[in-house]
């Protein structure tokens, strides 16, 4: 140790005198009142003298207390310092005319001041133990003390160069270490002890199948200045990085970590952070598998949608590994009051695509909600986010058929756009606009002319994004029902007719324009009310005759009422002429 003082103490001399300057002697420290240190090497003249400053203030007035005329003598004995204290500096008087004087490190007779330990933190196996300096000048170096059960504080090292030390035979997976700090000086002189600080010593317990959740527990680490400001919980899975599962109060020493998965191991680490400082300290690692119910975890609906035959096919996915003993689909025509409409045990192994047609519920009325829910083997239940299916509607205008739909419903999807179907003959598809997410509505313009466009059905077929996590998404097509609009038809009633048999005007019968009725009456009268002729075929005119007997020439009433398809009913009544 000593010789480690005086080769630092050689160096810094002949730096000096290289420099042009009067190095003082290296002062290495104060023991039993008696000054220790290093001479010089100064070359820029004559040696006179070493001299002595001391005070007992620490910024003076210094006074000289002794003058050393032995160019050798390396230590000085204050006869009267007594039980005060007193604070020394040297410089070097040699015959170098201006030439500046340099002076020593001041110190004092007291011991040194300790260093603070920073932190004692877990790696592995071993124990990292860092300290700050101790601001005495005079230390050259820091004892390391380890308390060993049985043993008491056994000293570990003595490290003379910086602030750490890495102890590879400690157990800290076994207990709480405690550790303490020296600062010891070139004479032997050791600080007090800094107060000691202890490793965090973690341990867990696995709770029962249906908890499915690991305790955790620890010791809170001791003596940092602000205390811990807060606890972070560090978990890996199966040997992958590990991540922070939670930060909770620095106070804390206990964690319940829930949502445990069957088969993996787990390892957590506890990790104390000081309040006001960049200072951490970790715990040792502990790790487990727990045997547990695989819970389900993911219970996404992404889509309902109207199939060809008029059912809702719904689709969910979950977690393949999940235990469920039962599995529910529910249906609601106001998403609330939902009711059961089929519930059974799933088929095995689990996929994690699912899906179910439901052939009872009536998407041609209104929206259909649904949700699926679960229970696992633990009784425990999960419900889905609610989806629901499209509505259309269709209007007939003048030449135009108007559309409406309710927007995409799941609060996990995001529509991308929504595209308009109409159905051609044979029901063959064909894409009429597609529009915006935002746009709920649509026209289609029908050409009269043609009568097979007097009646035109479509579907609205919406396209989302859906987040089946943070981080996956799916697409999903969602389908409406089937709405259809038909144009009023046109009708044309002549106001005579001759049936003379001569082929030209024989019967009297209205015309359409377009169309053909679902339902269809016509009645003729004659000026007293007496019933003439009726019939439901709009094809089957009257002739002229009641009973087989010709009609005398004159003015018939007549009543027409037709009825189309879309429900819509056409009335009409007025006078015929009849000639001959």
């Amino acid at each position: 140790m000593k010789q480690l003082a005086l080769t630092l103490g050689l160096v810094l001399s002949l730096g000096w005198a290289l420099c042009g300057q009067v190095a003082p002697p290296s002062f290495l420290c104060v023991t039993n009142d008696t000054l220790i240190w290093e001479t010089p090497g100064n070359n820029c003249g004559a040696f006179n003298a070493y001299i002595v400053y001391a005070s007992q203030q620490l910024n003076g007035p210094y006074s000289v207390l002794a003058t050393i005329t032995d160019p050798n003598q390396g230590r000085y004995f204050h006869q009267n310092a007594g039980m005060s204290t007193w604070y020394y500096y040297l410089e070097s008087d040699y015959n170098c005319p201006g030439e500046p004087v340099l002076q020593s490190d001041t110190l004092d007779n007291r011991i040194p001041e300790p260093g603070l330990l920073e932190t004692v933190s877990v790696n592995g196996a071993d124990v990292e133990v860092s300290w700050t300096p101790s601001p005495s000048p005079e230390v050259v170096a820091y004892i390391i003390s380890r308390n060993v059960p049985g043993q008491g504080t056994t000293i570990l090292d003595t490290v003379y160069s910086g602030n750490f030390f890495l102890d590879s035979q400690a157990s800290p997976g076994q207990r709480s270490e405690t550790y303490f700090l020296e600062a010891i000086d070139a004479c032997g002189n050791k600080s007090l002890v800094a107060a000691p600080h202890n490793t965090i010593l973690l341990s867990t317990e696995a709770s029962g199948p249906c908890d499915r959740s690991i305790s955790l527990s620890w010791n809170l680490y001791q003596n940092w200045p602000g205390g811990i400001a807060n606890h972070e919980i560090w978990v890996s899975r199966d040997g992958g990085s590990p991540e922070r599962a939670a930060t909770i109060d620095g106070n804390a020493t206990s964690y319940l970590f829930q949502n445990a998965d069957e088969g993996v191991e787990y390892c957590f680490t506890v990790k104390a952070l000081q309040r006001d400082a960049d200072v951490s300290a970790a715990s040792n690692e502990v790790c487990l598998s727990v045997d547990v119910v695989q819970a389900v975890r993911t219970l996404v609906a992404t889509n309902a949608t109207v199939t060809d035959g008029g059912g809702v096919r719904l689709d969910w996915l979950w977690n393949a590994n999940a235990e469920i003993t039962d599995v529910s689909v529910l249906r609601s025509d106001n998403n609330s009051n939902f009711e059961v409409v089929n519930s059974s045990a799933p088929q095995q192994p689990l996929m994690e695509d699912n899906t179910y047609t439901d052939g009872q519920g009536n998407p041609e009325t209104g929206v259909l909600y649904y949700q699926v829910r679960t229970r696992d083997a633990c009784g425990e239940e999960v419900s889905s986010n609610v989806v629901g299916t499209i509505f259309l509607r269709a209007t007939a205008q003048s030449g135009v058929n108007a559309l409406r739909w309710t927007p995409y419903l799941n609060a996990l999807g995001t529509v991308q756009d929504y595209s308009l179907y109409r159905l051609e003959s044979g029901g063959t598809p064909v894409l009429v606009n597609t529009f915006s997410p935002n746009t709920l509505q649509g026209t289609d313009e029908v050409n009269l002319a043609d009568p097979n466009q007097i009646r035109a059905c479509y579907y609205v077929e919406a396209r989302a994004l859906v987040a089946t996590n943070d981080t996956i998404e799916v697409e999903a097509v969602s389908r409406s029902n089937t709405a259809c609009a038909e144009q009023e038809a046109k009708i044309f009633i002549p106001n005579a007719f001759s049936p003379n048999e001569d082929g030209r005007n024989d019967a009297f019968l209205p015309y359409l324009q377009f169309g053909s009725p679902s339902d269809y009456l016509m009645v003729i009268y004659d000026r007293w009310g007496n019933q003439l002729f009726s019939s439901k075929d709009i094809s089957d005119g009257w002739d002229g005759k009641s009973k087989g007997t010709r009609v005398p020439v004159g003015l018939y009433v007549y009543y027409i009422r037709i009825e189309q398809a879309n429900g819509t009913v056409i009335e009409r009544n007025g006078e015929i002429s009849l000639l001959r």
